[in-house]
């Protein structure tokens, strides 16, 4: 197919090109050959149409999904009537048995109040029990935290009076033989009186210093020891009184239980007799009520469903008015793009010499492919 020759411009689509009188050329006709298909994505408008592109396809997807979902039948939404069910039952009670409605109260208001007096009593003599029981127990981690605490100082004022004797016996000789070297330095020979003075000094110094470090470590260790048996006897205690409130707990909750079983075997009598009058009048008024119910709901749902239609027609509608705009807007922005390839192609078409641009090599299958030429034109 041919998009140009000797006597002006031709693209697919494009109306007949004005005829031309017949030429006798005498030469060879020069044809080339565009990829219109590369040229025009290669056109700087060719994002234009490709985001076109993506958002038809946008909108045929919704389109798609929302008439599929108007396709498919949705459930009928479930009700509950259980509250306003519950609300008529207590509504009927009230108003079936009021007066004896407050001797139940009353009477359960009074067995309330004597398990109450009975479970506090109770648990007042737990507590005393479970204090007398502690107090004794402190007593006792009391005393052998302190035993412990006691040994442990004897043990370390032992090592330390045995590490003192042992290094005292360690650095006798060598001070001795100190201070005997100084009696014997000559007076006159004050310098060498000095330095064995210093060594003297020091060697002292160091001796006191071993044994201080030695009890200071070990008043270090007897601190921790004192620490760590301190903590201990903290979480003996913190122990026992969880164990004790547990125990008292669980016989408090016992006792709890029981007052509990008592009330409800003096008070089950009662309530039978007033659950027989109001289920016999509930059960006539509630299905009454219940219908009601049920046929409002049916109607509110049957306006939701009309109202649901009619909202899934209005968007059907506007998403194919969407399509189409963007269709015909794709078609506008490719009329304008094959436009431009026209011009451009004329122009080099004169530029170049060229007698024919073809679009598919079929008449001459040797054109040469000028589409890269095209491109960089119009990308300027």
């Amino acid at each position: 197919m041919a998009l140009t020759g000797c006597g002006g411009l031709r693209l697919p689509g494009a109306g007949p090109a004005h005829p031309q009188p017949p030429v006798v050329a005498e030469r060879t006709v020069r044809a080339v050959v565009v990829d219109l298909d590369r040229a025009t994505h290669a056109h700087p408008r060719w994002t234009e149409v490709d985001a076109l592109d993506k958002r038809i396809q946008g909108l045929i997807g919704q389109l798609s999904a929302v008439t599929a979902s108007a396709s498919v039948a949705a459930p009928p939404p479930s009700v509950d009537l259980t509250p306003e069910l519950r609300a008529a039952a207590l509504q009927e009670t009230t108003q079936l048995l009021p007066e004896f409605r407050r001797r139940m109260d009353a009477e359960a208001a009074d067995a309330q109040s004597a398990a109450a007096r009975e479970l506090a009593a109770y648990a007042a003599k737990i507590r005393a029990d479970q204090q007398a029981q502690f107090d004794a127990k402190r007593i006792e981690f009391q005393a052998a935290t302190q035993k412990a605490i006691d040994d442990k100082a004897a043990t370390l004022r032992a090592d330390s009076a045995q590490f003192q004797q042992e290094t005292l016996e360690q650095y006798r000789l060598p001070l001795l033989n100190l201070r005997l070297k100084l009696d014997a330095v000559s007076q006159s020979d004050k310098k060498e009186s000095d330095r064995v003075a210093q060594q003297l000094q020091a060697l002292t110094r160091e001796r006191d210093d071993k044994i201080a470090a030695h009890d200071k470590a070990n008043q270090d260790a007897l601190a921790a020891f004192q620490k760590q048996q301190q903590e201990a006897y903290v979480g003996q205690l913190q122990a026992l009184q969880a164990d004790l409130g547990k125990q008292g707990q669980q016989l408090v909750d016992q006792k709890a239980a029981e007052l509990n079983e008592r009330m409800h075997t003096q008070l089950s009598a009662k309530q039978t007799e007033l659950n027989a009058q109001l289920n016999a009048k509930m059960r006539t008024d509630l299905q009454a009520r219940q219908q009601s119910l049920v046929s409002n709901a049916q109607a509110q749902m049957a306006a939701a469903q009309s109202q649901s239609r009619q909202t899934l027609q209005v968007r059907v509608a506007s998403l194919r008015a969407q399509i189409s705009e963007a269709q015909a807007q794709r078609a506008r922005l490719l009329a304008a793009i094959m436009a431009d390839l026209r011009v451009d192609v004329a122009e080099l078409a004169q530029q170049r010499g060229w007698d024919l641009v073809l679009t598919r090599t079929v008449a001459f299958p040797d054109a040469p492919d000028v589409t890269a030429e095209l491109i960089a034109r119009i990308r300027k």
